[in-house]
């Protein structure tokens, strides 16, 4: 099993007992720690979404309910809100915004092996087991300015702001028939050398074209043909003129 193989294993089944995933983990360095890194994160999701329900909870709530007056405003219970709390707390810290700065970088192919370090496979791995609503997609680009083609939209199974050099940017997961890529997107930062490739950790590889607004980074296994993607993905977003970044 090579080290793409077994990253798409942990995304998509990471407790499996294969015996040859089971052996992959063994083989090396890297591959025990994405296998570490992955596991802490299924930890910090179980923990998340682990709130114990109240003994009589039905009972409780059928109460309530029947006590409720049409002025009164509708609470969540009790054991709900806690839920909804931690599972917030979760995604505050890894899917939503980092409030972290951003290490100062020399060019943007730093930026992007930085990022990617920061929570690339946790992202990927959210948009398989907790995939985004089309609203808030739609909101994260439309924030920024951007349009996206219905068929492009119909692809993306994660989108989040982001922390980029220069402000608040787009990480997105998008579903492809070779599997996920993930997509970050930097309204305000170019890269003078771009179009290029960028190699990054885990065994990934990147693909950075400039845009008519910012630029665009396309993050796949390597052997996977990113730059045809990213073209493609290009034609498939347009600018809302005049929009205040």
């Amino acid at each position: 099993m090579n080290l793409a193989e077994f990253k798409r294993k942990l995304m998509t089944d990471p407790h499996s007992r294969d015996p040859e995933f089971l052996a992959a983990r063994e083989k090396d360095e890297e591959f025990a720690r994405l296998a570490e890194k992955s596991a802490k994160f299924e930890d910090r999701l179980k923990k998340a979404l682990d709130v114990p329900v109240p003994d009589k909870l039905a009972e409780d709530i059928l109460l309530r309910q029947s006590m409720e007056s049409s002025s009164s405003k509708r609470r969540m219970p009790v054991f709900l809100a806690t839920a909804a709390a931690m599972v917030l707390a979760v995604g505050v810290g890894i899917f939503v915004m980092f409030d972290s700065e951003v290490p100062g970088h020399q060019d943007l192919a730093e930026y992007l092996a930085w990022h990617w370090d920061l929570d690339g496979p946790e992202a990927v791995a959210a948009s398989l087991h907790q995939p985004s609503e089309a609203d808030q997609i739609q909101r994260v680009f439309s924030d920024l300015g951007v349009h996206v083609e219905h068929e492009l939209m119909e692809t993306i199974r994660l989108a989040k702001f982001c922390p980029t050099p220069d402000g608040r940017g787009a990480h997105a997961v998008l579903e492809t028939d070779e599997g996920p890529v993930t997509m970050f997107y930097m309204p305000r930062s170019q890269a003078p050398d771009a179009p290029r490739k960028v190699s990054l950790p885990d065994g990934m590889e990147g693909w950075l074209i400039n845009m008519e607004r910012g630029s665009m980074a396309l993050i796949a296994d390597t052997g996977r043909d990113a730059r045809d993607l990213a073209d493609e993905i290009q034609r498939q977003l347009s600018f809302t003129p005049g929009s205040d970044l």
